[in-house]
Order: structure tokens, then sequence, then C-alpha cells
């Protein structure tokens, strides 16, 4: 047997003999959070001896100590509908100690906890996981009382970061592939405004929480951003609470028995046996989104989808670190890529995803086999008499017609046409180059343009240069929010096809130091909200473009090197944008470091 500690960042195998545990039980909770709490109550309610572990003092995470406690996206269904009622019942007895609810929904979730007999430990960490092969025998962790121990014949890992899962020697992946970054983190702040309470959350940058100096620092930066602690208070505008948990978005995403990457949803290869629908848009609050991957772009810069919701279907196989045989992972860490994270994560969902991981604890334990083997179709059975597995909620529906496609087209919502000819593939190729290639309507052609160079089209190319050489500021309407200008999907595609002509264009805007102030027409361009955005998404555009054109074209290789290490690798470069915030206050991040060392790899790549 191994005994197994997460040192320095990795895990430290030491051969140990049998420990005798005090106590074993059925199955052990890692984190009482979003997907915890549930977890517990329901491995509880279906008759396993029960044992919560929990580093803070309350139980459900961000939904309660991060106070987002109306945030409420995903798919309804499941447990979590009863606790939300018990928690709506003591609100209204009363217990509204924040105004937000948060207060209510603690003690609805520890009063079914310890109705169903859970064993809470709260300020108690995971430590240590005594282990043979793949199978975890007993659970180590440090509290009040010291360093304890228990044996479980299941392990559930609601960390929110896959610390029980990588701490037994399971891969998981962190962040975009571009630059590791993960999706930024928010802080929630209520005021008692006028009599009111009122609580907001700012987006407050980028944190690698898996190290804690890093965590620390956001932690007291966030909580002291001029939103949060103003200088001073009055009468009309009191400070209630600043949240104590930070609003991660994201963290490791562990590589599961069966991984669901965003590649495999968009071309319709979906597991045949789904035990719940994550049903959210492509959430993702980056700024930045020249750096993230290139389906990511199409989808939301190209297609101008940000704000359409999908629904994911999710397999027990994606709750299963590869080669475990008694371990679960249950919530944001399920097996899914970065760009389904931003998706797979919601609130309602995660509590959904808990009380899956509990039920398949109960039949595997109650069968005695591993949490692979139980049978999907009781398993289904189980989860749909509680609500919690239900059919696929309504989606989009893709246009087939070549009319309907044409019309979208020529529309200022054409989302959902330029999408639909990707998913048609070669046959729209030629109608697209005849739209693309009129002049009579300007949208029909940019709009064909953008369909035709996602199909890899050079035809497209004409009308895209046109976009780009006029800084084509119209936005989509199809994303009520988020949407970005139409000359960056141009750039963007311009880099993808690898059209070299472009390159002394492309030069000039990386160089062009001044930005430009937003106008009114821009209501639905939340990325750009000052100066500073507008020179930042065109420089991340365009400089990304030029390296995916020398990626093409060796011939250009030694010109566009010369000029990047001129202009973005000279000390004088500067690149920022500001996070999404309240309209009054504008927090900047510094993204320089970032595309200095894209640039710098990309370069040593050639």
């Amino acid at each position: 047997m191994k005994l197994l500690q997460w040192i320095d960042k990795q895990s430290v195998a030491t051969a140990v003999d049998r420990p005798r545990f005090e106590r074993t039980f059925d199955a052990i909770v890692v984190g009482l959070g979003t997907a915890g709490a549930v977890a517990a109550i329901e491995a509880a309610r279906s008759g396993l001896s029960t044992l919560g572990i929990e580093r803070q003092t309350s139980m459900g995470g961000t939904g309660t100590n991060g106070h987002v406690a109306h945030y409420y996206f995903g798919a309804k269904g499941g447990l979590y509908e009863q606790l939300d009622e018990r928690s709506a019942q003591l609100e209204k007895e009363g217990c509204l100690t924040d105004g937000a609810g948060v207060e209510a929904k603690k003690l609805a979730l520890e009063e079914a906890a310890l109705q169903a007999g859970v064993t809470i430990r709260y300020e108690c960490t995971a430590i240590g996981l005594y282990m043979e092969g793949g199978t975890i025998a007993g659970v180590r962790w440090v509290g009040p009382d010291g360093v304890r121990e228990a044996g479980c014949r299941v392990v559930i890992d609601c960390s929110g970061d896959a610390e029980i899962a990588v701490m037994a020697g399971c891969t998981a992946r962190f962040g975009r592939d571009s630059d590791g970054t993960t999706h930024a983190y928010s802080n929630v702040v209520s005021l008692l405004r006028n009599g009111r309470v009122k609580s907001f959350y700012t987006d407050s940058g980028y944190v690698d929480h898996t190290d804690a100096a890093e965590l620390t620092e956001a932690l007291l930066a966030s909580a002291t951003l001029p939103t949060h602690l103003k200088q001073t208070f009055d009468e009309s505008d009191r400070l209630l609470k600043v949240a104590p948990q930070l609003g991660i978005r994201e963290g490791r995403l562990i590589n599961g028995d069966q991984t669901l990457t965003f590649e495999r949803f968009v071309h319709g290869e979906w597991t045949e046996e789904p035990l719940f629908y994550a049903y959210a848009n492509l959430d993702n609050h980056a700024k930045d989104l020249a750096l993230e991957s290139d389906l990511q772009q199409e989808w939301s810069v190209v297609g101008g989808l940000w704000s359409l919701r999908i629904a994911v279907p999710i397999p027990l196989a994606a709750l299963i670190p590869q080669g475990t045989t008694n371990l679960l992972v249950a919530g944001r860490s399920l097996a899914v890529d970065h760009d389904l994270a931003s998706c797979v994560r919601m609130k309602r969902d995660m509590q959904k995803c808990g009380e899956i991981a509990a039920k398949a604890a109960y039949l595997a334990l109650r069968d005695n086999t591993a949490v692979s083997e139980v049978p999907y179709a009781e398993l289904r059975g189980l989860l749909e008499r509680s609500g919690c597995a239900a059919e696929a909620p309504d989606t989009v529906e893709w246009l087939s017609e070549r009319d309907d496609i044409r019309s979208g087209l020529a529309s200022e919502t054409p989302g959902i046409a330029i999408w639909s000819a990707r998913r048609l593939g070669g046959s729209m190729i030629g109608p697209l180059r005849e739209w693309c290639a009129q002049k009579q309507d300007g949208h029909l052609r940019k709009h064909s343009a953008l369909a035709l160079a996602l199909l890899g089209d050079a035809g497209a190319i004409p009308a895209l240069r046109e976009m780009v050489l006029e800084r084509d500021a119209f936005m989509s309407g199809t994303s009520h929010m988020y949407s970005q200008f139409r000359a960056h999907a141009a750039i963007y595609l311009l880099g993808k096809l690898g059209d070299a002509e472009m390159v002394p264009e492309l030069e000039r805007i990386v160089a062009e130091p001044i930005g430009r102030e937003p106008e009114e027409s821009w209501i639905r361009n939340k990325f750009i909200v000052s100066a500073d955005d507008y020179r930042f998404q065109y420089v991340s555009y365009a400089l990304l473009a030029l390296l995916r054109i020398g990626d093409r074209h060796a011939s250009v290789r030694e010109r566009i090197t010369a000029f990047v290490r001129r202009e973005v690798l000279d000390e004088s470069f500067q690149a920022r944008f500001h996070l999404n915030s309240v309209s009054e206050y504008k927090l900047p991040h510094h993204a320089t470091v970032q595309l200095q060392r894209l640039t710098r790899d990309r370069l040593a790549s050639w």
C-alpha cells in the first residue's frame, strides 16, 4: 500500500503498511461546496455512511461563501430544487442576514446534511490518500485536532480543483493552450445603498489559485478594489460584506475515462449515455479572445455566438479520472476541455453533478463494483425519478436551406447562418463564393466571406481585406453582449488563411500607438470600454495573425521576426485592457508579458 501526499506541487508516494483506521465510511466527500454539499446529502440519503471534509466553516462554496447567490444558469431538476425550496422558506421566516439569501442556503444545506446523517468536519483539508493500485482505501486530513485518518469504500472529489484526483496520481489540464491562463475570477461585494441591499461583482483578474502566494495576493487585492473598499462611505452607501471566497471560474480539468471537447461537440460526437445536460453559453469572460483556441474564436468572434446556449450531454465517464476504480470527480473539474469549461460550470448543473456522483457511488457499493461498471440504465432511472436526468433543453435549430442561410447572412443577426454554412461544409462553397462576389448587399457580401473563410476558401480574402482596411466596426446582433467588430473576425481569418499580402497592413495595426474611445453604437461590444481596449483588440488580433502567417509562409518569417522584435519585444511595448467591472470603474489588466512570451515562443519554433 502507498500513502500519497501533495508536496511542493506534486504527488509523492511512500510505501506503508496497511493502516488500522479508527472508522471506515462508505463514502468520503472532499469539499462541501456547490457540488459537494449535494453529493454528501444524497450519499447519506441513499444509505451510505458519509464523511464530508470542508476547509471552510460552512457548506455551499461559491454559492454561499462566494456570495454568488442568484446566478442560476444551467438546467432545472434534481435534489437541489428541494434544498432551494427550504432555503426560500427560511428566508421568509426571517433569515435575511445579508439580504442575498446565502445564509439561508447555508442553513438549508447543513440542516439536510445533519438530518441525513452526514458526518461533517469543517476547517479540515485532505492531505493524503492510502491507495492500492487504482483504489483509494483511506483519506488523511488535517484540522483543528491535528492529523486524522479514515477508511473509505469510495471517494467523491468535490474540491473544485481535482485535488484528490491529482494527489492520487491522475493527470489533469490547467488553462488554455496558448499560455495556460484560466478564466478570470470575480469577487462579490454587498452594499447597503439608500436602504436597500445591492450585490455585484467585478472580474478582478487572473490567478493561478494552486499557488498559495498568488491566491493570497488575489484575495487581498480584489477585496480592496475601489469598487469594494471606498475611501469614504456615507449614510446612503454602506459596506456590508466582501465575499470571503473568490469566484474562481476554472481550475484543473481531469483527464477522464471520457473527455469532452468543444471540437467533438460541434461535430456532433456526443455520448450515447447522457446523465444530465450542462446548459449555458460559452460564458468565457476573457477579453483577450485572440489568445483563445481557434474554435473559440470562430464561435464567438466570427460567428458572434457568445450568448448562444448549448446543451452538452455529460456521461458518467466524464466524472471518473483515468486509472481509478473508486474515485469520482464532481463539480467544475469534470473531464472537459478549456472551451467547454466555461459552459459546464453553472450552479444548477454542478449541483446535479454532485447528485449523480452520489447515486453512482451508491450503485457501485451496492454491487461491489468499480464506479465505471455502474449500469447506465439503472443509474439513469434513479436520476429520472428525482428529476436530475431530464431530456436535453431546447437549443438553436441550425439552418439547412440555402435561401434561409442567404437571408440570415444578409441580416444584422448573421451568426446562426454563418455557423450553419460552416456545418454544411463543401456544399456551401459555391453559393458563398457567388454571394461574396456581389457588390449590392454589403452585409451579404461580408458575412458570406466570413462563412467562406471558415471553410478554408481563399475566395473570401478580397472581402476580408476590405473589412480590415476600413476598420469595420459592425457588430453582429446574434449575441446580446460581447460582440466583436467585424474587422476583428476578418483579421483572425486572414491569419488563418495565411494571407501574406496583408503583412504590411497588420504591421501598421500593431505599431499604431493610439486607441479610440468607445461610441454609443458599440453598446453590445463589452470588449471595448476604453481607448486602451480598442487598441488591445486590434493589436492582439493583428499580432496573432502575423504569427499565423509566418507559420504558413517561411518567406515572410524574416520580415515578421524583425518587425515583432522591434515593436513587440521592445521594452516600450505596452498592451492592456480593462476587465469586466461596474460602469463607473475600469480595472486595468496588463497583458504585455503574455503577448511577448507567446511571440518569443512562436519565433523560437520557426
